[in-house]
């Protein structure tokens, strides 16, 4: 291509990034699918600092949903088994979501030649 009078920067966001986005839209996406998965790390290491009480609007601190699970899950009271089960139902529905948006832009951006 450059031999054609095309320069690096034509090159690159002509052929190479049209063919790569595929495999970078799929991998980022299944990445923080993958973070919010494994949170075994974040609940051994990382508790030092969480917020305890409940969010009042999406700008006020909170803790990430793996996290409230955990705690949730150790309480004894009979209420918070529902929002356990709630939590990791959206929890599941949010990766699927995650999980099928990777499929969708991986075909939708797919060059067949």
């Amino acid at each position: 291509e450059l031999g054609l009078g095309a320069s690096r920067m034509q090159t690159i966001f002509h052929h190479v990034l049209p063919l790569a986005m595929p495999g970078i839209l799929t991998g980022t996406i299944i990445g923080l699918a993958h973070a919010l998965g494994e949170t075994a790390p974040l609940l051994l290491i990382g508790m030092v600092a969480f917020v305890v009480d409940f969010p009042g609007s999406p700008l006020e601190p909170s803790t990430a949903l793996p996290v409230q699970i955990y705690m949730w899950a150790n309480e004894p009271e009979r209420a918070f088994v529902e929002r356990t089960s709630g939590a990791i139902i959206i929890l599941l529905i949010f990766l699927v979501f995650m999980n099928l948006g990777a499929i969708l832009l991986r075909r939708r951006f797919e060059r067949r030649w």
